[in-house]
């Protein structure tokens, strides 16, 4: 009888005591006054690490985003550019106030928003841009505020994956109009489900404030329960704040696992003629969330094998975003040929697999990955 491989998770968080503590403290005490107060440190973290002046946490990191046009007015007729490449909740609020997603390419050397196609992608309708952080990488973010400024557009921040991230100096979360993060299971601190608002503009954050809470105003004697506007459920709980604000207390730990499991993949990779892994452009530090490669044309190895073949050896690795301008949730939207329009986004897309990058990965777990990875190439292409 063979025996069983051990598989590797593709993604799984780090739980210490001290979140363990926490939430068990917010689940005791959190309630009547006390409901609020890990929400109420949490949004002081926040704001500390990004550097912004108003902070609203949400239910998800797409709620965020929904609040963020919400906020900025954006609606029917209007347009809002992203990248082709990202994780579908980048766009999909922006169809849900009405408006219209633009697919715009991205770059080789950033795997983000290409400032050349932002610019040649704006028209008299166009009203914002979602910037994403991909995988923890930060696009060029001074030329895509010059370019938004030139043509007086708002800039979104969608820093789900960038916790920990920065450029110029700057952190991740602290770019654009407003800014968004995440705290989903798999990101690199987690509070199960959960995300952010953060912006320097009170009335942006005081609309969203209001729109969070299904549109009602502060209690008083005269006005409980009061809404003036039909708003959303977008509000999180205390609990859900307590374990987020543990994991970001610990941020610095969390990156330096990160960048470990990142460095040993490298040293392992680099060997591996046309391959290579998560560019870091020059004036910009990455948070190494998800380490990703990709593979050179000359392999004419699509991710849809790699991926097969990796689960077939118990290893769960996962596709580099699709363009979400080739999905059907999207045709509607689709501007004739989107794979000319958008060529790099197609081509980088196609050749990409993020490789497992749980908190308890070993070094055993990045060897037996490697040489897994190694093994397909040799078959596959010889």
């Amino acid at each position: 009888m063979s025996r069983k491989i051990k598989p590797i998770p593709s993604a799984g968080p780090s739980i210490s005591e001290l979140e363990v503590r926490m939430v068990a403290d917010a689940a005791r005490t959190g309630w009547y006054e006390s409901r609020n107060n890990y929400l109420e440190k949490f949004i002081k973290k926040s704001a500390q690490l990004t550097k912004r002046q108003y902070v609203l946490p949400t239910a998800h990191c797409t709620d965020a985003i929904h609040l963020a046009l919400l906020s900025l007015g954006i609606g029917k007729g209007d347009e809002v550019i992203v990248p082709d490449v990202s994780w579908i909740a980048s766009a999909s609020p922006i169809t849900y106030v009405g408006a219209t997603p633009v697919f715009a390419d991205i770059e080789e050397s950033t795997w983000c928003l290409s400032p050349k196609s932002l610019e040649k992608n704006i028209t008299k309708r166009t009203k914002a841009v979602i910037v994403v952080d991909l995988y923890g990488g930060m696009p060029r973010m001074k030329e895509i505020l010059s370019i938004a400024r030139k043509h007086r557009i708002a800039v979104i921040e969608d820093a789900a994956e960038a916790l920990g991230s920065s450029y110029g100096g700057k952190p991740a979360g602290s770019f654009g109009d407003i800014s968004v993060m995440s705290f989903n299971a798999t990101k690199l601190a987690v509070a199960g489900q959960g995300g952010a608002f953060a912006t320097d503009d009170r009335k942006l954050y005081e609309k969203a404030s209001r729109l969070i809470r299904h549109g009602m105003i502060p209690y008083t004697p005269n006005r409980t329960f009061w809404s003036e506007t039909v708003g959303y459920n977008y509000e999180w709980s205390n609990i859900q704040a307590a374990l987020a604000l543990a994991q970001l207390m610990r941020l610095p730990e969390l990156l330096r696992i990160k960048k470990k499991i990142f460095d040993a993949y490298a040293k392992l990779i680099e060997k591996i003629p046309g391959v290579t892994m998560n560019p870091a452009p020059r004036g910009s530090r990455q948070n190494y969330w998800l380490p990703t490669i990709l593979l050179d044309r000359a392999y004419k190895i699509r991710k849809e094998t790699l991926l097969k073949e990796f689960e077939m050896r118990g290893i769960a690795a996962r596709p580099f975003f699709y363009p979400m301008s080739m999905m059907p949730a999207f045709k509607h939207y689709v501007r004739g040929n989107e794979r000319k329009r958008n060529p790099v986004s197609y081509s980088v897309s196609s050749r990409g697999v993020s490789l497992p990058s749980a908190y308890s990965l070993t070094e055993k777990d990045i060897r037996r990955t490697v040489a897994a990875f190694k093994e397909i190439l040799s078959s596959k292409h010889g």
